[in-house]
């Protein structure tokens, strides 16, 4: 379900901890996977956190519904509202009916902002809406739906035009040039 979303979203950087699959860290998953069975396969994993410190390690893994971490776990489905604070990221999932927060600790202050924008994208994501898209469109072939985006794309820019001219910042002629130059693209 959000499988798309988490390898766009999710940077890769090792530095700070952050991996996106394919490139997990295989070992190192392993003997993550040994000690937590919550998640049977590491095929399953598509976005981890690891924060190696000299005493203690603390992970957080996305699969493509769940988010796993020491302190427990939430269906991203769920997520409805995402805080950094420091070195945490706070993620309110609505759980049995009560928004529930759970604290989720990270290496620094800048991967606590990242993983709120994640997080945030998965909040914000409308899977119904994309169901719908899917079944609307669902006997078109790849050509036909290229075709369609890139006819929505020049309505857009047609009525951003019209938007500036509307402002005073085109001209009509300038307006009317550029519109029959996008739609001669159709």
């Amino acid at each position: 379900m959000y499988a798309a979303l988490i390898k766009e979203k999710f940077p890769q950087d090792e530095k700070n901890g952050l991996y996106v699959s394919p490139q997990l860290p295989a070992v190192k998953l392993g003997k993550i996977l040994i000690k937590d069975t919550r998640v049977t396969s590491p095929n399953d994993v598509l976005a981890l956190h690891l924060n190696e410190g000299p005493f203690s390690t603390s992970v957080i893994m996305l699969t493509k519904d769940r988010c796993y971490y020491a302190g427990g776990a939430f269906l991203l489905e769920d997520v409805r509202e995402v805080q950094a604070q420091g070195s945490k990221v706070i993620v309110f999932a609505n759980q049995k009916g009560q928004f529930v927060p759970n604290t989720l600790p990270v290496k620094n202050e800048q991967v606590a902002q990242t993983l709120r924008r994640v997080f945030e994208n998965i909040a914000n994501k409308d899977l119904q809406a994309e169901e719908m898209l899917k079944k609307t469109y669902e006997g078109y072939s790849d050509t036909e739906l290229s075709w369609l985006n890139l006819r929505d794309e020049i309505m857009r820019t047609i009525d951003m035009l019209y938007d500036r001219y509307n402002d005073g910042k085109l001209s009509l002629i300038e307006y009317e040039e550029k519109k029959e130059e996008l739609l001669s693209r159709l």
